[in-house]
């Protein structure tokens, strides 16, 4: 008996089913996937709470000023979504200097939508897959990150739960770039902590790809390559490497873009024409906070209430001391943030500097206290920011 029973082990599938039954032998043998399952609990978690918000919002309260008929689906698909990267993937681009055009927008998320949709024929559900795949890699990869800096099981659970439920975490499941642009942020650190150089830096050219602010990961990348590779001995010597020639990849994304922009509408900087429409610029921080002073007063309150707690948590990263890559790469984005016209779209951007989240996840572990709180509070803001998008209210 015993014997057919090791026999029955030994098979494929039963090496199949011992593998699945225990996310302890996962974590054993992958020891960067440990706490995967929690992961996956936390991403249906906040997507079952935030569909269910939609839903009730749709049905119980009025209509706002921008309302998108429809249900849950048309609510992950309203504005820039379907618009914008919906009708890239659809129709390609479209360039007016004086008018809002589709060049303001990068081309690899609606590059992966085309993809998906030979699977999902239709454009919406595969942007709306795009989304939710990259969403879940993001956490994984996430989860990945803390495991390497950190063994406190605690640590992991906390910051990938805040992950999930940060104020504006809807905005993972529309048909948007965060998702995305997450995922291959995270990426291209995972690969280059673990000296995969040549894909740390494929991942980062897809970034510039993505949105024009990915070109910063270079910075941060390049910490880690002179952390891994210098030697005092050496000096400068020790950093010249055949493989530092692999950072030029990164631009490439960007590069692309704009040969593209060349090639079809005569101009490389289309792209940065075609945001100016929308007036974003780059101008002094000051006048970047001064200009919140022109929208309604709740917009006033939350987007400079947000962006201070964002600062707060950035300042908190330094006395926590994370990775020194993690800490300028933060800092770069919270400082194009500052420069960037206008604070409409700060909660949303906020959401993708994942060193904060690992800082508020170390905070909530060191002081417990802090835990449900902090929870207490983005669960909050995530339901009436939620509630709010669903129902017409301009939220972006």
């Amino acid at each position: 008996m015993a014997s057919s029973i090791n026999i029955a082990a030994a098979t494929p599938f039963g090496r199949l089913r011992n593998g699945l039954a225990s996310p302890a032998r996962w974590a054993e043998r992958y020891p960067l996937l440990a706490g995967w399952e929690w992961v996956l609990l936390m991403f249906v978690a906040s997507r079952v709470i935030i569909f269910t918000v939609i839903a009730f919002a749709r049905m119980v309260f009025v209509k706002a000023d921008v309302w998108h008929p429809g249900g849950i689906f048309s609510v992950l698909l309203q504005w820039d979504a379907e618009l914008w990267y919906v009708g890239i993937a659809r129709d390609g681009y479209t360039y007016d200097p004086d008018f809002p055009s589709s060049m303001g927008f990068f081309p690899f998320y609606p590059l992966l939508i085309r993809l998906f949709a030979l699977v999902f024929t239709d454009m919406r559900v595969a942007a709306i897959m795009v989304s939710h795949v990259c969403l879940i890699a993001a956490g994984l990869i996430f989860n990945a990150l803390i495991n390497i800096d950190y063994k406190d099981e605690r640590i992991r659970r906390t910051a990938v739960t805040f992950l999930m439920f940060s104020p504006v975490s809807f905005f993972f499941s529309h048909a948007y770039t965060e998702s995305t642009f997450m995922m291959l942020s995270m990426g291209a650190f995972l690969a280059a902590i673990r000296r995969q150089w040549l894909l740390a830096c494929l991942l980062g050219g897809c970034l510039t790809a993505t949105r024009n602010v990915g070109m910063l990961i270079g910075l941060p990348l390049f910490i880690e390559y002179v952390r891994q590779m210098w030697n005092p001995a050496l000096g400068i010597r020790s950093l010249i490497h055949p493989r530092i020639l692999l950072f030029a990849l990164i631009p490439c994304g960007l590069g692309l873009f704009m040969l593209y922009g060349h090639l079809k509408f005569d101009n490389p900087f289309a792209y940065l024409d075609a945001t100016k429409v929308w007036g974003r610029k780059f101008v002094m921080p000051w006048h970047t906070i001064l200009n919140v002073t022109g929208m309604p007063m709740f917009y006033q309150w939350f987007f400079v209430s947000v962006l201070t707690g964002g600062v707060l948590i950035w300042i908190a990263a330094f006395r926590f001391k994370l990775r020194a890559s993690y800490l300028v790469y933060a800092s770069l984005l919270i400082m194009i943030y500052f420069c960037g016209a206008s604070l409409e779209a700060i909660p949303r951007y906020l959401t993708v500097v994942f060193p904060l989240f690992i800082t508020l996840g170390l905070m909530a572990t060191r002081y417990p206290w802090t835990h449900v709180p902090i929870l207490a509070c983005f669960v909050a803001i995530l339901t009436m920011c939620n509630i709010m998008s669903a129902i017409g209210y301009w939220m972006t």
